[in-house]
């Protein structure tokens, strides 16, 4: 019974881990709107300014972008998201639909002028916000019944034993 009941829980922390993901990157892409819009600050200075302020491991993300950056090795900003993403999906810090969004970022990062960039990610901030109102009402009916069928599950392995 303990096992199938831990089988929920996994199941409902693995819906609450994208959920978690798609809010920490909600909260990054409104640091860096921000500072482009009203700061005018070169990318290198934002990814630095507000790594420290995100939760794991997306604070390590940007602040290894910004590393990167500052050491002028030729790569666009792009490139380097794309291969950051790469490494933390790889890592399994990141499930695969979070990463998907990183990677729309990363794109949405290559354009031209300040304005250009700004509007592409407003338009995926909008995405993420439906995303993760969609996803919060979803996780909460599904881990009520994940739980309840686990926990069953769980009742009806006890009585064919018995």
């Amino acid at each position: 019974m303990t096992g199938a009941f831990g089988f929920g829980y996994a199941l409902c922390q693995e819906m609450n881990n994208v959920l978690f993901n798609f809010k920490e990157q909600k909260r990054m892409l409104l640091y860096i709107i921000n500072e482009i819009s009203f700061m005018h600050k070169p990318m290198e200075e934002i990814f630095y300014s507000f790594g420290g302020r995100l939760k794991e491991p997306y604070a390590s993300f940007a602040l290894r972008i910004a590393e990167q950056m500052a050491s002028r090795n030729g790569r666009t900003l792009c490139e380097i998201w794309h291969d950051e993403a790469r490494l933390l999906q790889k890592s399994k810090e990141c499930p695969k639909a979070a990463a998907a969004m990183l990677f729309r970022i990363g794109e949405s990062l290559g354009y031209d002028g300040d304005k250009m960039q700004i509007d592409a990610l407003r338009l995926i901030d909008a995405e993420l916000s439906e995303e993760i109102e969609n996803r919060t009402r979803e996780n909460e009916d599904k881990c009520k019944l994940v739980r309840t069928l686990s926990v069953l599950a769980g009742l009806f392995c006890v009585v064919l034993l018995i």
